[in-house]
């Protein structure tokens, strides 16, 4: 079995605990902050033609359509695709949904303004591969934003380890439960010593993969989690703050 179709194979089984997720999500503060976020960094356009890499069960689609703009979103997992579409059926929402290889994009040149991205570019077996189809079907002037953290970083570094394990009991003793959840724990223990991007130091190293394809500028905020979490969430994810990472064609 190639790596590909055992990530695809892993992530199929997650998907309803992530619709549940981002239900919370649209019921919060995060559905607002992450809009605004997105918005901020955006291409001034009054309605963008933007495509979710890696929807998931549909939050980008949902929060970004309702504000106006035309949304395409896409998965590799067909069940997170059908989830997207239930979700988007309960919101009232309306946008395009996919099922598609990111890495393989089946798009023309040319034919977003913007391109987003959560908690994907971790999973990828070929992440430059897919930058680089990233930056071909953005049109010149657009802007792809990922959204991202170093997740098993602690897996290659023996002092994060130990730091991260001392997080680790003290996250259970607050919370009740572990920093990483998961459906299959050790599926997905397992596919993290394999991924590409586990052992890289992000966002150093999308920067100088985005300037190597061709981006005209790249970016980076290493903050965005002081906007996007609440103080739980931040506390837990301490040890692998979200980043924003982007790129202009």
């Amino acid at each position: 079995m190639s790596l590909n179709i055992r990530i695809k194979n892993y992530w199929e089984g997650e998907a309803q605990g992530y619709s549940e997720f981002i239900d919370n999500e649209l019921n919060g503060f995060e559905r607002k902050a992450w809009s605004d976020l997105v918005l901020e960094y955006a291409p001034l356009k009054d309605s963008l033609d933007i495509l979710d890499i890696g929807t998931g069960p549909g939050f980008f689609p949902i929060v970004l359509s309702q504000g106006g703009h035309n949304v395409t979103g896409i998965d590799l997992t067909e069940n997170m695709v059908e989830f997207a579409r239930l979700n988007l059926a309960r919101e009232g929402a309306s946008a395009k949904l996919m099922t598609m290889d990111c890495q393989d994009l089946k798009f023309p040149d040319n034919n977003f303004d913007l391109l987003v991205c959560r908690n994907l570019t971790w999973t990828l077996d070929d992440p430059a591969r897919a930058y680089q189809e990233w930056h071909r079907v953005l049109r010149p002037g657009g802007r792809v934003l990922v959204f991202d953290a170093c997740w098993y970083l602690h897996l290659f570094d023996e002092n994060m380890k130990i730091a991260y394990e001392k997080k680790e009991k003290e996250i259970l003793t607050k919370y009740g439960y572990p920093v990483h959840r998961h459906k299959d724990q050790a599926e997905g223990e397992a596919l993290s010593r394999k991924l590409f991007m586990s052992d890289k130091v992000r966002p150093q190293w999308d920067l100088d993969i985005m300037l190597k394809i061709g981006f005209s500028k790249v970016f980076a905020d290493v903050s965005v989690g002081e906007r996007i979490l609440n103080e739980q969430q931040q506390d837990i994810n301490s040890m692998h703050p979200p980043f924003l990472v982007g790129g202009e064609k």
